[in-house]
């Protein structure tokens, strides 16, 4: 079903993570994680203007999201269990940290002049702007999703493979709370609201909505498949897709299905959602398009796997591929494709 994945059930247990390249983007560039490489490339036109390391390590590779600091920095971990800075102008390295036992799978979250980074091997760190750690935060499984934050708690809630949804002092790393153990692995990134609800799938064949305040269940209802990808939240509606390439979106306050679709191959990713459109990509290597009511718009066939949340920059959708030589694409909102990246050999 999922290339380079082996899980031992749903108990949290693993032995390989996910392998697919990690985007993210702004105004002029689009950042991608991939392989040997973290690549910065042009939105304008298509063409890298660096890539990090200058010269491949057969050692280092690099799949976690990449993550911009509000103070100017490009945070990326690698599968040698390091977390780089970079300068995202020109790709150089501002600092390393290397103290982690495990790999990087997540992106980091950059917080109130904190960076603070879940690791494979079951910490969350927490790092100062220069790279130095202030604490660290051990759970009983892998941590495989992005940690997400609440303004008004000053707290970090962090999803775990163990089962449980974890809120921690962003301050001191203290634990706030644990949940109960909720049926499933965590892996997608989890989103909020305004009232204070944390959203998140899981690997129990559920989405589920927490009290960000005591971690009590608010609602939980059943998927077809596991969530893999994170929901996103358009105002009071979830959106959300499973394993099986059910394609949900849901009432965030009640947790009632408002329409469900069948899309064509498993969803491992967040879908992207804009004013006038959701963009789904499938590991069947379809991106789909559907409008705020699940009425499609229009599809595309890429000949590579879709892992990857789409990223959107200005008027560009772009795609990251799995397989195949080429690793970025740049449509407009119709499906038309304005570029490709394919990385120089060198």
């Amino acid at each position: 079903m999922i290339a380079s994945i082996t899980l031992a059930g749903c108990t949290g247990a693993t032995n390989a993570a996910s392998s697919w390249p990690g985007l993210n983007a702004d105004q002029e560039h689009a950042y991608v994680a991939f392989n040997q490489f973290v690549y910065a490339i042009n939105l304008s036109n298509g063409l890298e203007k660096w890539r990090f390391p200058i010269e491949a390590d057969n050692k280092v590779s690099f799949y976690a999201t990449p993550e911009l600091s509000q103070d100017g920095q490009l945070l990326v971990g690698d599968y040698s269990n390091k977390l780089h800075s970079l300068n995202p102008a020109t790709g150089t390295e501002n600092w390393l940290f290397d103290d982690a036992t495990d790999r990087y799978i997540s992106g980091a979250l950059a917080f109130n002049d904190r960076i603070y980074a879940a690791n494979n091997g079951h910490q969350l760190y927490a790092l100062d702007p220069s790279g130095n750690l202030l604490w660290e935060f051990e759970t009983e499984g892998p941590l495989w999703a992005k940690p997400t934050t609440d303004e008004r708690c000053d707290c970090i809630y962090l999803p775990s493979m163990d089962h449980h949804m974890y809120a921690v002092v962003a301050e001191t790393g203290e634990l706030k709370w644990q949940s109960e153990s909720l049926g499933g692995s965590i892996v997608g990134n989890p989103t909020m609201n305004e009232a204070g609800r944390i959203f998140f799938g899981t690997f129990g064949s559920e989405i589920l909505a927490l009290d960000s305040q005591t971690g009590a269940s608010v609602w939980r209802t059943p998927t077809s498949e596991w969530v893999w990808g994170g929901p996103q939240l358009y105002q009071d509606q979830l959106f959300v897709g499973d394993l099986g390439g059910t394609f949900y979106a849901l009432d965030s306050n009640t947790g009632t299905i408002e329409w469900q679709k069948q899309l064509d191959g498993s969803i491992t990713a967040s879908p992207l959602v804009t004013d006038d459109a959701i963009y789904i990509p499938t590991e069947n290597g379809i991106l789909y398009a559907l409008d705020l009511n699940g009425n499609n718009l229009w599809n595309k066939q890429f000949e590579t796997k879709l892992h990857t949340t789409p990223v959107i920059s200005g008027d560009l959708i772009l795609v990251a591929a799995n397989g195949g030589d080429e690793l970025l694409y740049a449509l407009e909102t119709n499906g038309n494709q304005k570029w490709v990246f394919i990385p120089e050999k060198k």
